[in-house]
Formats: structure tokens, C-alpha cells, sequence
């Protein structure tokens, strides 16, 4: 078996497993962290495995559909939004709707109006709702995503493949290329506002850490689950330079940086804000 296929496999069950665990952690406690994550795993174990069934297999439009789905909508997204509720604070709020608003941007610089649009709706409500009730903005940015991303699925899953573009051998990398230019604009507004989410949640950890002098849980969670969500970027990023060797490597190595911060977000003290919403 080709070791693309193997390590996409192994990635991919890695991820139902965890997926799992994270379904058990909110049914037991019913923290909402947890099932937001849980979405994102499973979008990232859909995304490795149509990638190991297309390099085993052979593409078709319809698991290339899955693919780009699972992978370039839903992953960096719902993971992001997981961070939301480990710092409810309403200044990383306020960052978080920037991020949100600037994820639009390349939709506008690209002429992809009514995405661009949409995506500024969604930073005016999510900015009405941190004004009136700011511990209530991870919830309502779940909410909008999901809805967002339940249509972005619908459009995506309509739109034609060019099948000429597809993958033909496990050794090469699927891309976003297959799809016209409308669906790729799709992607940006999901991936930059949940990676940036991420990352300035590892940021506002370390500054804890330079602060405090304490490596809390929370710390070292937000570093692990920011690193993971980097490497996979880092591999993607290198193909453009013909250096695919290490992508698939990448995305299983992301994932298990991922799953690391989880756990050790799980234990010992509570990491989520105490004080009750409004």
C-alpha cells in the first residue's frame, strides 16, 4: 500500500477516535467546547479519509466534493470556534470579530461580492451581540456557523468538477482547483477567521505565561491546538514550492498536536470563564 494512503488512514482514524472521545467528554459534562469540537475532528477525519479512499481508489466528483467540504469548510472553522468558549473574555471577543471581518476581505478584492457582503453581516452581528450580551458570543458565533457552513455544503455540492483536474496516483496532492473560481472564494471567510481565532488564543496564553510565570493548562492547550492548526498550513503552503513529500505527514502530525491541547484543556482546573452570562 502506498504510504500516502497509510498515513491519510492513520490520520483519519485518529481523528474519528478523538472525535469519539470529545462526543463522550460534552455528554458527561455538557460544556459546549466539546461538541464544537467534536464537529471539527470529524470534518478533519472526513477530509484525511476521502484523501486515503481517492489515492487508494481513484477521485470521483462526488468524494472530491466531501473532500473539499469537510476539509476547506469545516475544520480550521469549527475548531475555532471552539476557542471562543475557552476565553470569554469580551477584548478577545472584540478580536474575534475582526477576524471575522477581515476574512471577508479577499472575497471583496476578488469581486465575490455577495460572500464578502455576507461575511460582513456576520461580523455586524456578531459585534451587536459582544455590545449587548458578550458572554453569549461563542454560542451565537456557533450558531452562525453553522447555518454558514450548511450552505456553503449546498453550494459546493451542486457545483460541477472539472474531473480533468482531479488527482490521477497517491502521489499527488489534491487541491481546491477542480472547483471554479465562485467556489474557491467560499473557503477563505471559514479558514482565516478560524485560524486566526486560534492563533491569537495561543498568543493571549503566552502573554498569560510572560505575565504569571504559571504554565497553566490553558497555556499550554492553546499553544498545542495553535501549532497543530499551523503545521498543516506550513505543509499545504510547500506544495506550491513542488515539496509535497511532507504534506500528508503534516496534517497527522497537526492532528496530534490538536488533540494534545484538547486533552490537557480537559484536565485539572477548569478553563473556561467562571462568571455567569448575562
Amino acid at each position: 500500500m502506498h504510504p500516502n494512503v497509510l498515513i491519510t488512514s492513520a490520520t483519519s482514524l485518529l481523528a474519528l477516535a478523538f472525535t469519539a472521545v470529545m462526543a463522550r467528554r460534552f455528554a458527561l459534562r455538557l460544556q459546549p467546547q466539546y461538541m464544537v469540537w467534536c464537529l471539527g475532528l470529524l470534518w478533519y477525519a472526513l477530509a484525511t479519509g476521502s484523501e486515503a479512499l481517492g489515492a487508494a481508489a481513484g477521485w470521483s466528483p462526488s468524494l472530491y466534493k466531501l473532500w473539499y467540504a469537510s476539509g476547506a469548510i469545516g475544520v480550521a472553522a469549527y475548531l475555532g470556534a471552539g476557542t471562543l468558549y475557552l476565553h470569554r473574555d469580551p477584548p478577545f471577543g472584540s478580536l474575534a470579530v475582526v477576524c471575522v471581518l477581515g476574512a471577508g476581505v479577499p472575497a471583496l478584492a476578488t469581486n465575490h461580492l455577495l460572500i464578502g457582503f455576507l461575511g460582513l453581516g456576520c461580523a455586524i452581528v456578531l459585534g451587536a451581540v459582544l455590545t449587548f450580551k458578550p458572554y453569549r458570543l461563542a454560542e451565537s458565533a456557533t450558531v452562525l456557523l453553522l447555518v454558514a457552513s450548511t450552505a456553503a455544503i449546498y453550494v459546493i455540492w451542486i457545483a460541477p468538477v472539472d474531473v480533468s483536474l482531479l488527482p490521477s496516483s497517491p502521489d499527488q496532492i489534491v487541491s481546491g482547483q477542480a472547483f471554479d473560481a465562485d467556489i474557491r472564494a467560499l473557503t477563505p471567510p471559514f479558514n482565516i477567521a478560524g485560524a486566526l481565532v486560534l492563533i491569537l488564543g495561543a498568543l493571549l496564553s503566552a502573554l498569560q505565561f510572560a505575565r504569571t510565570r504559571q504554565l497553566n493548562n490553558r497555556v499550554s492547550a492553546n499553544v498545542l491546538i495553535a501549532v497543530g492548526a499551523f503545521v498543516p498550513s506550513v505543509a499545504s503552503g510547500l506544495t506550491r514550492f513542488g515539496i509535497t513529500s511532507v504534506f500528508f505527514l503534516g496534517e497527522l502530525i497537526g492532528l496530534a498536536c490538536i488533540v494534545a491541547g484538547f486533552l490537557l484543556s480537559s484536565s485539572g482546573p477548569s478553563i473556561v470563564s467562571s462568571r455567569d452570562p448575562d
